[in-house]
């Protein structure tokens, strides 16, 4: 569970048709809320398609009506059109093929595009080896797809994708290429929604930067970028002229895990564990330091911005209505009740084992005794909170995100715990 790393959240999603829809992706699964954080509940690696063994962590996306996953490092794709209980496995052309990134299209909420690169030994343009990388857009909420029309360069393994809110055809991708002091970084732009690309340099210091990835594309401008870095240092590099050139706007002395835009992309958020949360005005990019959080993931919602933190932070999951100044816990780092689905549906098997693994890692299972069993009513039907009955997987218990802390010196103890982690690309992404 978690399978070996300090427990943590790093990604906020949020549903784009559901206001009340908010998913939290952790080290040991995903947990849900329907009504914007107050209640929570859990769904585990298992029914995902997550390796045991593996440190990384699902690549998920909200759709209208659909929540879909790639377990990475293991191939394909999986989809749950009820948010949370059934789950189907992507057939061709994705079945067997390495989804590194997912995006809903702004304005097109069920229209969802894959990145994917897939190593082959003939993949390569020579015949060799190389990345067989694609893009693949599903227009029904992840139902079924196809690939758009050009294929990235093979020699350059791509890392994450965005798409320009103001332009619906302006895609980028970034991509790196070659190791050590020999690495060097790019941004495939494409003008056509894929049916050709355009490689631009983006400049990168080979020896402290490791990876590149899209944090985001201004709202309101398809030709300004903001591009991360992953290094220590790491940078924020910004390109006004869609790659041709870029402004490093902030460096940061560890990992630059949090990115976020306000809806209208005037005020740029960004942060990291070791620095903490710093915010800008577009015009200026003059990043100031707001709060010393602990910064692990951020994303916006509305005029609110949300962060992943730890409990040294106060939460793992919590809000700010002004600009990052103060937050206001919405989850802790506790074991959640697990989602209540039929018993024949894929997340029925979180409960038992998994549900076990869980409460011997976390507090928080006192209810259910580790077993994934709710209070009842007295006639063996479970107790769910009304605001969850209408989304087809209803909560167990009505244990909210705000609940106490355990005892200060478990959590600080669990805090010295080191863990691996590759860090989100772009609003909460990985």
């Amino acid at each position: 569970m978690g399978n070996g790393r300090f427990p943590a959240a790093n990604q906020i999603a949020f549903s784009p048709s559901d206001s009340g829809l908010v998913v939290l992706r952790t080290t040991f699964g995903i947990v849900l809320s329907h009504d914007g954080g107050a209640n929570w509940n859990w769904l585990c690696e298992d029914v995902l398609g997550v390796i045991s063994s593996s440190n990384a962590d699902p690549v998920l996306a909200l759709s209208a009506r659909s929540i879909v996953a790639a377990p990475s490092p293991a191939n394909g794709l999986v989809v749950s059109p009820d948010t949370g209980c059934a789950w189907n496995t992507a057939g061709d052309p994705l079945r067997s093929e390495l989804v590194k990134d997912l995006v809903v299209k702004p304005g097109a909420p069920d229209t969802v595009l894959a990145l994917t690169s897939t190593y082959a030994r003939d993949a390569g343009a020579d015949g060799g080896p190389g990345y067989s990388q694609h893009v693949y857009g599903s227009a029904d909420d992840g139902a079924s797809w196809s690939p758009l029309a050009a294929s990235i360069d093979p020699s350059a393994p791509a890392t994450s994708i965005e798409v320009a809110a103001s332009d619906a055809a302006r895609v980028y991708v970034s991509a790196v290429r070659g190791a050590n002091g020999a690495r060097t970084a790019s941004l495939f732009v494409s003008s056509d929604v894929g049916a050709s690309w355009t490689e631009r340099s983006v400049p990168i210091d080979p020896n402290s930067e490791s990876e590149i990835y899209v944090a985001a594309v201004d709202p309101m401008n398809a030709d300004r970028v903001y591009v991360r870095t992953l290094g220590r240092p790491s940078r924020l590099l910004v390109t006004s002229d869609a790659g041709e050139t870029y402004q490093a706007a902030l460096s940061l002395s560890g990992p630059m895990l949090g990115f976020a835009l306000s809806p209208d992309g005037s005020k740029v958020f960004a942060g990291s564990v070791e620095d903490g949360l710093f915010e800008a005005a577009r015009d200026s990019l003059a990043f100031q330091q707001v709060s010393p959080i602990h910064v692990q993931c951020l994303a916006t919602h509305g005029a609110d911005l949300w962060a992943c933190s730890d409990e040294p932070s106060g939460f793992i999951a919590g809000v700010s209505s002004d600009d990052g100044r103060t937050f206001a816990a919405r989850a802790h780092l506790l074991a959640q009740p697990v989602i209540a689905c039929a018993a024949g549906s894929s997340a029925a098997q979180c409960t038992g084992a998994p549900r076990q693994a869980l409460c011997a890692q976390l507090p928080g299972c006192a209810d259910d005794d580790g077993g994934g069993t709710p209070a009842t009513d007295g006639g063996g039907t479970p107790q769910t909170p009304a605001s969850t009955q209408a989304h087809g997987c209803s909560a167990l218990g009505d244990r909210g995100g705000t609940v106490a802390l355990a005892a200060a010196g478990v959590f600080a103890a669990m805090a010295t715990r080191s863990r691996r982690r590759k860090p989100p690309a772009g609003s909460g992404k990985r």
